[in-house]
Order: C-alpha cells, then sequence, then structure tokens
C-alpha cells in the first residue's frame, strides 16, 4: 500500500512539488532571509523542550488562520490540516503546531500581502488540473510522514490506528457539555494535550456523567428523563437508552450485579432498574423520610435525593429534603438533610444518618483521609439569593459511619458557598465558592486544618461567566470548566507545579462545560 502511495506522489506530484519547492524557495530568499535560520533553530530548540504555556491557543489559532487565508483551493488543504489535527493530536504532537503558531506570528506580520499573493499563485498554476487527485494525496502525505517520520522529529509517534481512530486516550475525561437551550455534547478531553476528540454525542442540555462498569451513563435529568448508555469501545455510541417517567428529574446512577439504581429528585423512592431490559423491578421507598414541617404548612412529598456513591453493597444516597412550598420560593432547607445507606442486595434501607449541616450538594468523593476511607462531599445550607454562611464540605468516616468532627473547609474561611471540591490528600484541596455577591473563586485549601491557602481564578460577579464542572485528576490536573458564552473552554491547571495555570485561554470543548468526571471505574 505504501509503494502504491509513494509511486502515486511520485508521478501526480512530480511537476507541482518542484515548482512549489521553488516557489518557496524563492520566497524565502525574499522574505525570509534574516528571519528564517533564527526560526528554524528556534524549532529545533522547541523540540528538545516541554512546552506548557498558551498550548490550549494553537487550535483557535489555526481556525483564525484558514479564515484570514481562505483563498481558492488552498482553503481545502488547510481545513483538511485541521481535521488532521482533530483526529491526530495526540500528547507531543501539539509542539509542534504550537510552533506553526508562533511562526505564523513572527513570519507573516511583515509582507503578508506578498506571500498570500504568491500563495494565489501556487494555487492557479498547481492545482488547476485534477485537484480533486492532488488533494487526495495531500491528505494521505502528512499522515504518512506523522506516522514513519515522527522520531526523526524527536516527537513521541503514535500508533496509527489510536491517531486517526480512537475517541479517547487512556487520560481522557469525558465532559458533558451544553448550549442551555436545545441540546447538549458528551466529549472526550485530554488535559495533558489540551485535545478535544471529535467525538461528539447528542445528549441533554440539562445532563451529568458517571462512568462505571465500563460504560459511560448520561444522566438527562428535568425534560429528558431518562438514561443514556454509552460503550467507549464503539467510540462511545448509545447502546442503551430508557425513561425513568416524565418528570421524576434523575439524578445519578449507580450499577449492581444486574440492577440500576436511581436517583429521582422528583419522586420519594429510589428507582431500580434492569440492566438487560432497561424495565423497572422494584425501588426502595423514601416516603418515611419526607419533611414533616413546611413554613407554608403544607410539607411536599419529594426527598429530592441527589448523589449515590457505592462501597461494597451498600449504596450512600444524599437526601437534600428541601421545603419546596416555602413562601420565598428559593427551596430552603427547613428540614434536616440524610445520608441514607441502601443495602442493594436486599433492596432496603440499611440505616439512616442525618447530616450535621444541611442541603448536600455537591459529587461525593471516596477519598482516604487521615489514614481512614472517607465519604467527603458539600453542603450550601442556604444558597443563592438567600445565601448564608451556614455549612461546609464534611467528612463520613466509612469503619465508624461518623462525621468528622470538623469541617474540612468551612463556609466561613471560604467566603461563600462551597458547590464543588476536590481533595488531593490531607494537606491540599481544591474548592469552587459562590459568595453572597456572586463572586465565584477557585480556591486552594488545607483539609487537614481547614486553612484557605489561596485563590487560584476570581470572576466578578457583574460578569456573566460562571465556574461549572471540577475536576482533579489522578495524574493531578485540575480541571475547571468555565461558562463564558463568548468562550467557553476548560482550564487546566497542575498541582504538581504549585497549581500553575497551563491554558491561560480555556480549551475549547465545542459548547460550554458542564460535568467533567473520570473515565475509570471508581467504584
Amino acid at each position: 500500500m505504501l509503494i502504491k502511495i509513494h509511486r502515486f506522489l511520485k508521478l501526480r506530484l512530480k511537476y507541482t512539488t518542484s515548482r512549489v519547492l521553488y516557489e518557496l524557495r524563492l520566497l524565502a530568499k525574499r522574505c525570509w532571509i534574516r528571519k528564517l535560520s533564527w526560526l528554524l533553530y528556534e524549532l529545533r530548540l522547541f523540540t528538545k523542550r516541554c512546552w506548557i504555556h498558551k498550548l490550549s491557543r494553537v487550535l483557535y489559532e489555526l481556525r483564525l488562520f484558514t479564515k484570514q487565508c481562505w483563498i481558492h483551493k488552498i482553503s481545502r488543504v488547510l481545513y483538511e490540516l485541521q481535521l488532521l489535527t482533530k483526529r491526530c493530536w495526540t500528547h507531543k504532537v501539539s509542539r509542534v503546531l504550537y510552533e506553526l503558531q508562533l511562526l505564523t506570528k513572527r513570519c507573516w506580520t511583515h509582507k503578508v500581502s506578498r506571500l498570500l499573493y504568491e500563495l494565489r499563485l501556487l494555487a492557479k498554476r498547481c492545482w488547476i488540473y485534477k485537484s480533486s487527485r492532488v488533494l487526495n494525496a495531500v491528505r494521505i502525505f502528512p499522515i504518512l510522514f506523522l506516522h514513519l517520520h515522527c522520531s526523526q522529529l524527536e516527537i513521541e509517534k503514535p500508533n496509527l490506528f489510536q491517531f486517526l481512530f480512537l475517541s479517547a486516550s487512556p487520560t481522557s475525561v469525558g465532559v458533558v457539555t451544553s448550549d442551555f437551550a436545545s441540546g447538549g455534547r458528551f466529549k472526550t478531553f485530554e488535559p495533558n494535550s489540551f485535545t478535544t476528540f471529535p467525538a461528539s454525542i447528542p445528549i441533554h442540555s440539562d445532563a451529568v456523567g458517571r462512568y462505571s462498569n465500563d460504560r459511560v451513563f448520561i444522566v438527562n435529568r428535568l425534560n429528558r428523563d431518562n438514561i443514556q448508555v454509552l460503550n467507549p469501545q464503539f467510540g462511545f455510541t448509545t447502546e442503551q437508552e430508557f425513561s425513568v417517567g416524565q418528570g421524576k428529574n434523575p439524578q445519578d446512577i449507580s450499577v449492581w450485579n444486574d440492577k440500576y439504581f436511581i436517583s429521582l429528585y422528583n419522586s420519594d423512592e429510589l428507582a431500580i432498574y434492569s440492566r438487560s431490559n432497561a424495565t423497572k423491578v422494584g425501588g426502595v421507598s423514601f416516603s418515611s423520610l419526607k419533611e414533616t414541617f413546611s413554613t407554608s404548612g403544607v410539607p411536599d412529598s419529594s426527598v429530592e435525593a441527589s448523589y449515590m456513591i457505592q462501597e461494597g453493597s451498600s449504596l450512600f444516597v444524599l437526601l437534600q429534603r428541601l421545603d419546596r412550598n416555602d413562601a420565598s420560593g428559593y427551596l430552603p432547607p427547613n428540614s434536616d438533610s440524610y445520608l441514607v445507606e441502601v443495602d442493594m442486595d436486599l433492596n432496603q434501607i440499611r440505616t439512616v444518618y442525618t447530616l450535621p449541616f444541611r442541603n448536600p450538594s455537591s459529587k461525593i468523593q471516596k477519598l482516604n483521609l487521615f489514614g481512614e476511607p472517607h465519604l467527603v462531599f458539600s453542603c450550601v445550607g442556604r444558597v443563592g439569593f438567600i445565601s448564608q454562611i451556614d455549612a461546609g464540605i464534611i467528612a463520613f468516616r466509612l469503619t465508624t459511619r461518623q462525621f468528622h468532627p470538623n469541617r474540612l473547609f468551612a463556609e466561613e474561611t471560604a467566603g461563600g458557598d462551597i458547590l464543588a471540591f476536590q481533595i488531593k490528600n490531607d494537606e491540599l484541596g481544591f474548592a469552587a465558592v459562590l459568595d453572597s455577591k456572586f463572586t465565584k473563586t477557585i480556591q486552594a485549601f488545607r483539609p487537614r486544618t481547614g486553612e484557605r491557602l489561596g485563590t487560584l481564578l476570581e470572576i466578578p460577579g457583574n460578569i456573566g461567566i460562571s465556574l461549572s464542572g471540577l475536576l482533579l485528576t489522578n495524574e493531578g490536573k485540575l480541571l475547571v470548566g468555565s461558562t463564558d458564552f463568548t468562550r467557553p473552554g476548560i482550564y487546566v491547571y497542575d498541582s504538581n507545579l504549585g497549581n500553575v495555570l497551563l491554558n491561560p485561554v480555556p480549551s475549547s470543548v465545542e459548547l460550554t462545560p458542564f460535568d467533567i468526571f473520570q473515565l475509570q471505574n471508581l467504584q
């Protein structure tokens, strides 16, 4: 196959190649005689160094460049290169593309019109006849070059199959994105190279993700009210989708043997579905745990079941128990919130634990803290327009089934409601905080002492940008979703390098990121 391609290139590009090289040689003599040798030297040094800043801007700059230089049929080549970078962008390949970005800035600042004129002449002279065959050859040539000659450029050579066809890498994360109107997309993002893979799975505009049993589970919440199961082995295609009942508003899912356990926000039970045929086979009733008090005098019938996590055959479910009938209309937590332990073999409640603080709102993390396994989650109490300093991050010791006496990070210290968090170890954690003025911050803190260590990111309340999605990967990368509608994306910090920001411009994942999660079996 390679011999045939080689012959084809030799025959079809015999004259055009020499002409192109001749034009480029003249161009180099006229325009780049002083800067060319220095830039080539920089390029050689660049492949030996490890650049960690501004890599996320590469695709954005390339897209802008293709729009500016879209002249006749040469635009098709640039477009093919853009598609190629999306498919083949793995780890160190981004270094070369970043150097291309620098090259365009340094070399094309002066005499741009002359360069574009030369390119226009090349397009007219070289690609008039049989342009489609030439474009096919141009598409094949970069792939062969990268596959066969990357080692000469000191770049890690990827597997060709993985280079072209896979939808994620071993260190990729799942990203639920949304336009907050008509729909959303499930994407995979590689935080080490700031790569968004081309796979794009349609989902609901209000959804969260979970990875379990080698599958991605998309929980399509209110107004879609269903579960979407994606298979990573086949490009994250949807292999199963089923409804949990109109208006039930599912929040989370857990897999145990042949059963799906699904928490429902607008219900008083934990629903159980069959894995094989996605039909409902039972449920665990929470009716005895409904609120008995409301400021209106009429308690509502929902317990607001939210996030869950497994520990052996036990399933721990958070119940917010908010007052939907409160006169304020803001669903305040006028009753205690619960952590319910469910026996997944017997489909019944084992124990109910009253939380020391109300309204748990974050995902649950299972961590080893202070030498023991804990379940850790954040309670926000009164939040938003009725915000108060009244909660924080709490830990539940699994060995004793008791809550840690101190908050790992208190709202008094954070200065606002802790909406999400990620903890690395006893000495370092990160929290997304919203204060009473709607200022959004990402703060570093020390779980062992509860002290605040610093602020990584701050967005004033008068700017229409929010933070949505927070994940600390196993490699120590902290991913922060930014809902800036003009430039949405993901910020990447490195907790191993002093929490340095690796991409000043957020890396695009097409739509606005809403939820970020590991593509690994954590339970």
